[in-house]
C-alpha cells in the first residue's frame, strides 16, 4: 500500500509537470542594494526552489573567482568572466518572490557597470540566460532520475509478482497431482479392505472346521492367520483415516491457492498498470528536457 501511494503521489507530480509549458527565460535590467550601494545590472526569474537555486548559483559563481558572502549576497573581487573581463567585480544576490527566484548580478568593470547599451551587455545577458536554461535542464534531469528510479522499482515489483504467479501455478499443479495420488491410494485401500474382509470370512470358516477336528496345531495356525488379518484390517483403516485427512488438507490448500492466485492476478494487473504509467511519466519528463535542448 505504501509503495502504491508513493507511486500515486509521484505520478500526480509528473502529470502536473506535463501540464506545464516550457519556462520562458527572460533576462531583464535590474538593480540590488549590496553593501549599502545600489548596484545596477541584470536579473533572471527562475521558477524553482530557492534553496536549490541559491546553492547552485553560489557554485556557478566560483567559476569566476573567489566568492565572498555579505548578508546573503555574493561578491567576487578580481573576477574573470570569459569574453567580458579578466579583472572585474561581481555583485550578486538571490531573492525569493511570489513569482519565483530572481538571480541578479552586477558586473563592475571599474569604469562602470555593464548595463543596457554597454558593448558587453548582450554577452553578460546571454550568460545569465544560459545559466537559467541549464538550471531548468538540471532540474528536469533530477526528475528523469526520479522517474527512472520509480520505474525500476515498479518493474521489480512486477517481476516479483510474475514469479509469484508462476510459483502459484506450479503449486496448483502439484496440488492437483497430489489429490489424484491420494484418491488413487484411497481406492487401492478400499480394494485391499475388501480383500481382507473376504479373507476374514474364509478364516472364520476355516476356524470352525479345525475346531471340529480338535487339531490344536491347526487351530493355532488359523488363529495366527486371523490375528494377522485383523492387524492388516486395522492398519488399513488407519491408513484410510490418514489418507482422508491428507485429502482434507489438500482441499484446504486448493482453496488457499485459488484465493492467492486471484490476489496475485489482481496485484499483477495493478503492477502492470503502474509500470505503464511510470513509463509514460518518464516519457513526459524526457519530452520536457527536449524543450530546453
Amino acid at each position: 500500500m505504501k509503495s502504491f501511494l508513493s507511486a500515486l503521489i509521484f505520478l500526480s507530480s509528473i502529470f502536473f509537470i506535463q501540464a506545464q509549458s516550457k519556462k520562458e527565460i527572460s533576462v531583464t535590467a535590474g538593480h540590488s542594494e549590496i553593501q549599502q550601494v545600489d548596484r545596477k545590472g541584470m536579473q533572471v526569474l527562475i521558477e524553482l526552489d530557492d534553496k536549490f537555486v541559491s546553492k547552485n548559483w553560489a557554485q556557478k559563481l566560483k567559476e569566476f573567482g573567489k566568492v565572498e558572502t555579505d548578508k546573503g549576497n555574493f561578491i567576487i573581487n578580481g573576477a574573470t568572466i570569459p569574453d567580458i573581463s579578466t579583472a572585474c567585480t561581481i555583485y550578486s544576490s538571490v531573492t525569493k518572490t511570489s513569482k519565483g527566484v530572481f538571480v541578479f548580478w552586477a558586473i563592475d568593470l571599474g569604469s562602470g557597470y555593464i548595463t543596457e547599451g554597454h558593448p558587453k551587455y548582450d554577452i553578460a545577458k546571454k550568460k545569465l540566460h544560459e545559466y537559467a536554461a541549464g538550471l531548468y535542464i538540471a532540474d528536469v534531469n533530477v526528475q528523469i532520475a526520479a522517474a527512472e528510479s520509480a520505474l525500476n522499482s515498479s518493474v521489480k515489483s512486477q517481476e516479483k509478482l510474475e514469479k509469484q504467479g508462476e510459483n502459484l501455478k506450479n503449486d496448483t499443479q502439484k496440488n492437483v497431482k497430489e489429490k489424484s495420488n491420494l484418491e488413487k491410494k484411497l481406492s487401492e485401500n478400499s480394494q485391499e479392505l475388501k480383500g481382507y474382509a473376504s479373507e476374514e470370512v474364509r478364516i472364520e470358516g476355516r476356524l470352525k472346521e479345525v475346531k471340529a477336528t480338535e487339531n490344536v496345531d491347526e487351530q493355532q495356525k488359523v488363529l495366527k492367520e486371523s490375528m494377522s488379518n485383523a492387524n492388516s484390517i486395522e492398519k488399513n483403516k488407519q491408513q484410510k483415516i490418514s489418507l482422508e485427512s491428507k485429502l482434507i488438507d489438500n482441499e484446504k490448500e486448493r482453496v488457499k491457492l485459488i484465493e492467492e492466485t486471484k490476489k496475485n492476478e489482481s496485484d499483477l494487473k495493478s503492477a502492470n498498470d503502474e509500470v505503464s504509467k511510470m513509463k509514460k511519466a518518464l516519457d513526459v519528463v524526457k519530452d520536457r528536457l527536449k524543450m530546453y535542448q
